[in-house]
This record gives structure tokens, C-alpha cells and sequence, in this order.
């Protein structure tokens, strides 16, 4: 296993130590109120923290187990800034490798791929087996000397556990089970775990998008904004409907989710050629019950992934956050895919006509949302930025709020 984050802590830039004293001040009322100190969204050395005292403890989602289905298939991720592998080893077990070489800490080069047997480091030739075991090393003496050096080395392993097919990592050995923070969204899932879901995997953008990561998904979980922003995109899942508005979950301490639903004007809408309405491009799933076919589920677990429970489909898009302004993003509005379906609409004879027709709404929807993420990223820059007023249909982002607010000051 990789070695707890917490023996790896640098000395703090001061930049970090003023922002955390600025939240510890907070308490969990008021940081509900309003809006985090804007260096939380703006300056390098805090998303650095981030990176090594957030997300190292944090469960990161890196794909499906689908892509991995036979002993030898492996696929590259980053989790925290770390480079790894993550591998389907001969005994069928997933594994998630440093890619760190440890013989002088040369980056293994990994593409997603099948049929591998080990992975080479290309400075000395230093050679690992799928479940990270040292397997080769030239000209590092006799046999003798081999064999305590396989003995003694091996690539670093972190946490890899399975939740509903998707794969998760955690560099933090004593972090709680994945399942565990994601208890609530257990209910949501009820109907479609008997549908027989295949996924249709996106592919990880190649540009970062020029904002923070917590702009990218406060837009996804704001719940005021689509009436708004999203005019005739939107229209047909409101968020205030006279047979039911949108419904926020509570969120308690050790949740990772934050969740909210939303009502549809009709039942079975999805997406379609302008944004959510119908016909829907997907045809609803029978499995489901009547009610979860008037509404769409939007599920924030931060920092690497949301879903969107729908009639036809589950959506779901994975984060990457690269830089303090640079986040990179995996779904049907920014690269294409990230669909659980049932194999019946996989098999329509005009599977690729209605995936192409959902990529063209999606992509309306995020031509909205592109000048609105840009636009809140500059206003964190500004002297006459506001602490943020918070309204009825804001709850999500203060939810989040508050799960920044845990995982600031447990790190800090």
C-alpha cells in the first residue's frame, strides 16, 4: 500500500496557512451562508494542497470495471496528481499501481491496452508483473542478489474498491469504504440495478477547461441557475413544478454525496436534439417505477465524478482537476459518452443516430453553461466580490460547502 498521506506533509505555503485560518474561523452554520474565500478557487499553492491533503484522501473514481475485463487489461489514471496504473491482474484482481519505477523514480509509460504480462520502465529496464511485483532488473548483479531485490521491491499499491462496476481509488489506507459515503445514494439505484446497464465509457478530455474545479461542479449541482441559463434547453425538467419541485437530501456528516432531483413537465423525457424534453433519444427503462420516470436524479461526488439518474439512462461524467485553473472533464457534453444503457437500446438498429442526436443537446446545454463557468472563474479575481447570498433553491452549494469545509479543516 501506498504510505498515508499524512507522513508525506510538506511545510505549508503561507498563502494556504492564511486561507485555512480564514475557514477555520468559520463554523459549519456560517460556511452554509456563504461562499469560501476566493484564493480557495484562484491560487496554485491551494489547489496543490488540495491535491495532496484533499483528494489524496478521498475516493477517486478512474472508470468502469467493463474496461477491464480479462487479466492483462490495463488503463492509465491520475489519482491526486499521482501517476498509476490500474491493471486487471492474473488472479482477476483490479489493482491500482504507482507508475513510479522504483529504482530511481522514472514515470512507467502506460496506454490502455489488452493483453499485457508486465509493465517496463524504459530508463533501466526495470520490469513489474500486473500485481506490481519487481520481476526483472539487468545487470544488477548475480542471482543471488536478484532474488532479494524481487523480495524487497515492488510498485506501490493503493486502495481499489468497486461500487456499482465503477472503479475507485484512495491513496489513504484508512479512509473509510467507498460505499460508506455514498449510502444515500443507495435508493437511486433501485430499479436500475435489475436493467442490465452497459456502459458507454467517455474519454478524458485532452484541454483543460480554464477554471477551478469547484466552479465546474457547483454549475452541475446549482439548482437556480437552469431556469435561467438553460432557456429552452432545460425547460422541460424544472426545478419548481406545481406536482412537485426539486428535493434536496440531507447531507450529514460522512457523506460524499450531495443530491438533488428535479421534476419533468412529463414522464420519460431525456435527452433529445435541443437539451432535456422528447422525444427522448433513449428510450425509458421498464425496470424503473412510475415516479422515477417523471424525475432526473443529479448526484455531486466530489471531486472526480457526477451522475444523472434519467428514465432512459444513468449519466455520468468523471473530473480531473489538473491546475488551480485547469480541470479536465469525461461526458457526453465535453468528449462524448459516459452512459449506462440497457443492452435493448445498445441493440437499436439507430443506436448511433440517437447517441449522436444526445451529444448534439448536450452539447447546446454545455454552450450555455461555457460563458457562465468563465464568467463566476473571473468574479473570484474581483476587489467587489460578494460572500455569496444563498437562496431556496441553492441548498446543493452550500451542501458542498460544507463538504469542502470537513475536508479543509480535517487536512488542516
Amino acid at each position: 500500500m501506498l504510505h498515508n498521506p499524512k507522513s508525506l506533509r510538506p511545510q505549508r505555503d503561507p498563502v494556504v496557512d492564511r486561507l485555512l485560518a480564514e475557514i477555520r474561523g468559520l463554523d459549519e452554520a456560517s460556511v452554509q451562508r456563504s461562499m469560501l474565500p476566493a484564493g480557495c478557487y484562484t491560487e496554485p499553492a491551494f489547489f496543490e494542497f488540495e491535491q495532496k491533503e484533499v483528494f489524496a484522501r478521498t475516493w477517486i473514481c478512474v472508470g468502469r470495471v467493463e474496461e477491464l475485463p480479462e487479466p492483462g487489461d490495463v488503463m492509465p489514471a491520475e489519482v491526486a496528481g499521482e501517476p498509476m496504473i490500474i491493471a486487471r491482474a492474473d488472479d482477476g484482481q483490479i489493482r491500482a499501481l504507482s507508475a513510479v519505477c522504483q529504482h530511481r523514480g522514472q514515470i512507467i509509460p502506460c496506454e490502455k491496452a489488452k493483453g499485457r504480462r508486465n509493465f517496463r520502465c524504459p530508463l533501466h529496464f526495470w520490469t513489474y508483473d500486473l500485481q506490481g511485483r519487481l520481476v526483472g532488473a539487468p545487470r544488477m548483479g548475480d542471482a543471488a542478489a536478484m532474488r532479494s531485490l524481487r523480495e524487497a521491491v515492488a510498485l506501490p499499491q493503493a486502495r481499489v474498491e468497486i461500487w456499482h462496476g465503477f472503479i475507485f481509488v484512495n491513496l489513504d489506507p484508512e479512509a473509510p469504504p467507498v460505499a460508506e459515503g455514498f449510502a444515500k445514494l443507495e435508493p437511486f439505484w433501485d430499479g436500475y440495478r435489475d436493467a442490465g446497464l452497459v456502459p458507454v465509457p467517455p474519454s478524458m478530455g485532452s484541454t483543460p477547461l480554464p477554471w477551478n474545479w469547484k466552479t465546474h461542479v457547483e454549475n452541475f449541482t446549482d439548482a437556480y441557475h437552469p431556469e435561467y441559463v438553460h432557456r429552452g434547453t432545460h425547460d422541460f425538467a424544472p426545478s419548481t413544478h406545481p406536482d412537485g419541485d426539486v428535493v434536496f437530501t440531507p447531507m450529514r456528516q460522512g457523506d460524499n454525496a450531495i443530491v438533488r432531483s428535479v421534476p419533468m413537465i412529463r414522464p420519460d423525457g431525456g435527452m433529445m436534439l435541443d437539451g432535456w424534453g422528447e422525444p427522448a433519444m433513449f428510450p425509458a427503462i421498464e425496470t424503473l417505477a412510475p415516479e422515477q420516470r417523471k424525475r432526473l436524479t443529479f448526484a455531486l461526488m466530489p471531486p472526480s465524478m457526477t451522475l444523472v439518474f434519467a428514465p432512459g439512462a444513468v449519466a455520468y461524467t468523471l473530473i480531473r482537476p489538473v491546475a488551480a485553473l485547469g480541470t479536465l472533464a469525461a461526458n457526453d457534453r465535453v468528449t462524448g459518452g459516459g452512459w449506462l444503457l440497457p443492452q435493448s437500446t445498445l441493440d437499436l438498429p439507430d443506436f448511433a443516430e440517437r447517441a449522436a442526436t444526445v451529444l448534439k443537446g448536450a452539447s447546446k446545454i454545455w454552450a450555455q453553461d461555457l460563458p457562465v463557468n468563465l464568467s463566476m472563474q473571473a468574479g473570484k479575481n474581483s476587489r467587489f466580490l460578494p460572500d455569496g447570498i444563498y437562496g431556496p433553491l441553492e441548498v446543493t452549494l452550500q451542501q458542498f460547502n460544507f463538504w469542502l469545509f470537513r475536508a479543509y479543516t480535517r487536512a488542516g
